[in-house]
C-alpha cells in the first residue's frame, strides 16, 4: 500500500510552516530593513523552491507487509525501510501533524500528514494509533 505525498500539498504545508516562523519574517523586516510584504514574498519564493527543489516521490510512505518505509527527515532525500515488528509504543510520535516511527536500529520514518490526500491521512492516523498502543492491548483490541 502506498500513500504518494502530493507536490501541490507539499508547497502549501512548507508555505505554511514558513510564514508561522514569525522569527523569519521579523529578522527580515526589523533587521534587514526589508518590506513586510517582501519578507512575505521571499518565504513562499523559499516554500516553492523547496516544492519545485525535492523529488517528491522520496516523500511517499509505503507498507509492504510488516515493513514501513519512507522520509526519514523532512526535508531528507533519502527514504528509509524499518521493521515494523522491531517498532514499541515509545517508538512512535505524533506531534502538530507530524508523525514519526523508528526501529531498535534508530532507523526513522517521518512525515508531515498534510502531503498526503484526506483519505490518505486517515489510514496513516490509524496505523499510527495502532502502532502507539502496547502490543498486548493492541491484541486484544
Amino acid at each position: 500500500m502506498t500513500f504518494a505525498a502530493s507536490r501541490w500539498r507539499f508547497f502549501i504545508a512548507s508555505t505554511i510552516s514558513s510564514l508561522s516562523i514569525g522569527i523569519v519574517i521579523y529578522c527580515l523586516t526589523r533587521w534587514l530593513d526589508i518590506p513586510y510584504g517582501w519578507a512575505v514574498f521571499i518565504v513562499v519564493i523559499r516554500a516553492a523552491f523547496w516544492a519545485l527543489a525535492i523529488d517528491i516521490r522520496n516523500f511517499d510512505v509505503n507498507i509492504d507487509g510488516r515493513t514501513l518505509s519512507g522520509p526519514t527527515l523532512i526535508f531528507s532525500s533519502q527514504p528509509v525501510s524499518i521493521d515494523l515488528s522491531d517498532v514499541e509504543p515509545e517508538f512512535v510520535t505524533e506531534r502538530m501533524g507530524v508523525f514519526s516511527v523508528h526501529d531498535s536500529t534508530g532507523k526513522e520514518v517521518m512525515a508531515h500528514y498534510r502531503y498526503y490526500l484526506p483519505e490518505d491521512r486517515t489510514i496513516l492516523r490509524g496505523l499510527i494509533e495502532r502502532l502507539r498502543r502496547p502490543r498486548a492491548e493492541a491484541a486484544v483490541g
